[in-house]
């Protein structure tokens, strides 16, 4: 008896979809880990502008600004709250990335600038980015040491290292979908 069979059996349908399965699961991993990856660059790129922001006005004003709301800070023209830092940066407008945290300190001989990674006070706990010349400075936040900050060293109340409130200037959210910072 010599049967022809003209379609696939159901095993090897079910193999086909697991292998399919499993490349899907990979796929869906490494594109998380992509996205994750990609959103740290803009909130670290974020924070490096204003870090750089600020250093270009302390160029001009020998002081670091003593910044009281980003968005009315960021601002050019006559709708700009002083310090007005919107003309020096050089990237143009500000990307703050995804929702996250923005963390100021200065004592205007020195500044520090950090972001949440893991969203809006750090909720995801993946850590902090700082950025700045104010490591280890008398006043500076505590327990902020380096550029990368371990979730792990930090306390749970959602704040860089073991610093608290009344350590930083300035805390904003910011807020992607609106393209805004938030006054908390």
């Amino acid at each position: 008896m010599n049967r022809k069979y003209s379609g696939f059996t159901l095993v090897e349908m079910l193999i086909v979809m697991g292998i399919i399965i499993i490349l899907m699961a990979v796929g869906i991993a490494a594109g998380r880990f992509a996205i994750n990856r990609a959103n740290d660059v803009a909130h670290q790129n974020a924070a490096d502008q204003l870090f750089v922001a600020a250093q270009s006005y302390l160029t001009d004003e020998r002081e670091y600004p003593i910044v009281t709301n980003w968005s009315l800070n960021l601002t050019e023209g006559t709708g700009c709250t002083a310090p007005c830092l919107g003309g020096y940066l050089s990237l143009g407008e500000f990307r703050g990335g995804t929702d996250a945290t923005y963390y100021y300190w200065t004592d205007q001989k020195s500044a520090l600038v950090c972001v949440s990674l893991g969203g809006v006070d750090d909720a995801d706990n993946r850590g902090y980015y700082c950025t700045g010349n104010g490591f280890g400075a008398t006043g500076a936040p505590s327990g902020v040491t380096q550029k990368d900050v371990d979730p792990e060293s930090t306390t749970a109340d959602g704040f860089p290292g073991t610093s608290v409130a009344a350590d930083w200037n300035l805390i904003q959210d910011w807020d992607n979908e609106n393209d805004v910072f938030e006054t908390i």
